[in-house]
């Protein structure tokens, strides 16, 4: 009886003894495990990085590329911009010169009520057009005509077909040659605009210029918008402000139906 006593003590002794031991089995495989299953994000994380780092060099590669895009459309739209504006301008030229054809007498009365301020500027070309003498003046009058338009269309084309620079000499001729030519107020608006687009600008010669045609000949169609390039010279330019602000009065003032009027009026917020 005391021998199977013993022997049921040491069973229960061995079985206790033994239940760690499959315990610490379980443990040490429960971290393998885990390892194992964290080995797959850690293998994955280079591959991601690497296409978000392709997406973004494609995305600024795409981005360069509608930049210059951008870039191209702008300059096709300046160019277009000037374009218009050139003939635009020759397209006013053309017109005006056309209305001094169809009312030459207008042209002249202005002429001559403006005359006398610019001949005491530049020197009278009549003797060499007239070298006969004052009384063949008259008759020679439609001959002269004719020859200062083609003097000024000439003086004008200069500028279509080389620039700005290139033209103000054939102007400054023109109006030195027929300074009496119902076309001159034009010219002088012309070489203002000239001088306003050379590089670099020369402003005062410009200045210079717009003041003619707005001192001497008020009734010409471009006393207007040489009063407003005035008003931007000294705006934008000299940056004398009273004097900017005494153009727009007068431009409002003297010529409030004119398309100028209306910008002056918004510049100074009347």
């Amino acid at each position: 009886m005391k021998k199977i006593a013993f022997l049921s003590c040491t069973l229960l002794s061995c079985s206790v003894f033994a239940a760690p031991i499959q315990q610490g089995s379980l443990s040490v495989n429960t971290p393998i495990a885990e390892n194992n299953s964290g080995t797959t994000p850690l293998q994955q994380q280079p591959s991601q990085l690497w296409e978000l780092r392709q997406l973004v060099d494609q995305l600024q590669t795409e981005v360069r590329q509608l930049r210059g895009q951008l870039e191209e459309k702008d300059n096709q739209i300046d160019q277009l911009t000037q374009d218009i504006k050139s003939r635009y301008d020759d397209l006013d030229q053309r017109l005006e010169l056309l209305n001094q054809k169809v009312d030459p007498d207008s042209a002249n009365t202005d002429d001559e009520n403006n005359g006398p301020a610019e001949t005491d500027q530049k020197p009278d070309a009549t003797p060499a057009s007239s070298p006969i003498g004052s009384n063949t003046a008259t008759t020679n009058k439609p001959n002269t005509a004719k020859n200062d338009q083609e003097a000024y269309e000439l003086a004008y084309e200069a500028y279509q077909q080389g620039g700005a620079a290139k033209a103000i000499k054939p102007m400054e001729n023109f109006i030195n040659q027929y300074p009496r030519s119902p076309y001159v107020s034009h010219a002088y608006y012309w070489l203002g605009e000239f001088h306003l687009s050379t590089t670099p600008p020369n402003f005062k010669a410009a200045k210079d210029n717009f003041s003619i045609v707005a001192g001497n000949y008020p009734q010409s169609s471009k006393a207007p918008i040489s009063l407003y390039r005035l008003s931007e010279i000294s705006k934008n330019i000299t940056h004398n402000i009273p004097e900017a602000k005494d153009y727009y009065l007068r431009l409002i003032q003297k010529y409030p139906n004119s398309d100028e009027a209306q910008k002056a009026k918004k510049e100074i917020n009347l």
